[in-house]
């Protein structure tokens, strides 16, 4: 077993654990950075696709114009960002037929936009109890379209299952804009080259903090001296303090001691249910700056994003985990294409199973209407000489990459403040 002595260990290589390194190696702090996949970027994934020339990303990797301390760490490290296509046309299915435009803006979606606004200016909901986003469908009496497009916009929202996940995520997102679903795409203004991954390395590397891959974490043990963290390699780290910047989903593998304050166990048992499946489709007789969306199933929102190295699309698509698309089947994934782009050849497609990464198990935070408390920050505050850090809960931007780094650099100042105490 051999052991490595430093300031602070901060574990998860992604960018909430990049941006916590970077803080504290700036106030002179030794930094040892533990990950257990073989790559940085955490839910930030960049990788060839089908192992051919293009590089995408397969976790998260939109950046909204308001994200300024992803763009800060993005200039320092001279990641360049690429502007988000226009939309220059929209498609819509109706559960019968591929139309043109966004669906007319019926009672149902105008109660949607008004409660979104509600949301933007602070304002309490007109409903008493969380409700989940079929509850909230029933009480707009949303018609079979008014869902069909809710949905659609869920798949990049709220992302989970509609008879669990909290209505609020949706609402929340379409307050990035006008309040109308559609008015999402104002959030989704660029996105990095060469990529996250890329970022997140770039980050601990110019933090001089030292940087283990393949270490998954297996216990972390606190007493009044120090920290020791164990990897499942038999690997440990002995600290003065430690950051566990790793996602909600996946912290229940990991053995504290002493254990974890009561309400930080029920919240790592109970959960989220981020559950969306991205899809990188290349096709030919598409052009990019289509928007896609709608329909029973499958994939729901789509949208051309731009041209391959080979001139071929690429398509990225959204779909729920909820059995009506076979990611790994060519037929179920060739016919939720059609549905959109009838006009479109498949010639490959790509993804991640998040759900089935054991150091992610899901995709990004989508709160239960019932307990919509754990990702509250103040649940996840110090404990001792630990901190936490993930944008599942983070005080700011939770669910983006923002809200990543943003939370990795309040833990690391917390760390700080009580290691100078």
């Amino acid at each position: 077993m051999s052991e490595l002595d430093c300031d602070v260990v901060v574990i998860g290589a992604g960018l909430a654990g990049a941006a916590a390194s970077s803080i504290c190696s700036e106030h002179g702090l030794s930094t040892v950075v533990l990950e257990a996949r073989d790559r940085t970027g955490g839910r930030g994934f960049t990788r060839r696709f089908k192992d051919r020339e293009d590089q995408l990303e397969f976790g998260g990797s939109w950046i909204a114009p308001w994200h300024d301390r992803i763009r800060h760490y993005a200039d320092k490290t001279q990641i360049t960002l690429r502007p988000t296509h226009p939309v220059d046309e929209h498609r819509r299915h109706d559960g019968k037929a591929l139309r043109s435009g966004m669906p007319a803006a019926d009672l149902a979606l105008q109660a949607v936009k008004e409660h979104a606004l509600l949301y933007k200016a602070g304002k309490p909901s007109p409903w008493k109890a969380p409700l989940t986003l079929n509850q909230y469908l029933d009480h707009i009496a949303a018609s079979p379209e008014a869902r069909m497009h809710v949905l659609a916009w869920w798949t990049i929202s709220g992302n989970g299952d509609p008879d669990r996940i909290s209505a609020g995520e949706f609402l929340s997102s379409c307050a990035y804009g006008d309040g109308a679903p559609e008015s999402m795409m104002t959030a989704l203004r660029h996105t990095l080259v060469p990529g996250v991954g890329m970022l997140a390395e770039r980050m601990i590397a110019s933090s001089s903090a030292r940087l283990e891959l393949n270490a998954p974490v297996s216990a972390v043990n606190q007493d009044a001296k120090g920290v020791s963290v164990t990897c499942v390699n038999g690997k440990t780290v002995k600290a003065r303090a430690a950051i566990c910047a790793i996602p909600l989903n996946a912290l229940r593998p990991v053995a504290f001691t002493p254990a974890l304050s009561a309400r930080k166990r029920e919240a790592a048992a109970v959960g989220h249910g981020g559950r969306s499946l991205k899809l990188w489709l290349k096709v030919v007789g598409v052009s990019p700056g289509i928007l896609a969306s709608g329909g029973p199933g499958g994939l729901r929102w789509l949208f051309s994003e731009r041209l391959s190295a080979d001139g071929a699309t690429l398509i990225v698509g959204f779909a729920l985990a909820d059995g009506t698309l076979d990611p790994n089947d060519r037929a179920s994934v060739a016919a939720s294409l059609a549905r959109f782009f009838p006009e479109a050849k498949l010639i490959a497609w790509d993804w991640h199973d998040w759900l089935g990464d054991p150091y992610a198990k899901g995709t990004w935070v989508a709160l239960p209407a019932d307990a919509t408390w754990i990702g509250d920050p103040e649940v996840w505050g110090r404990e001792g000489r630990i901190a936490f850090a993930t944008s599942d809960f983070a005080e700011v931007s939770a669910g983006w990459f923002e809200g990543a780094i943003r939370s990795g650099e309040a833990a690391a100042l917390t760390i700080l403040k009580a290691l100078c105490a």
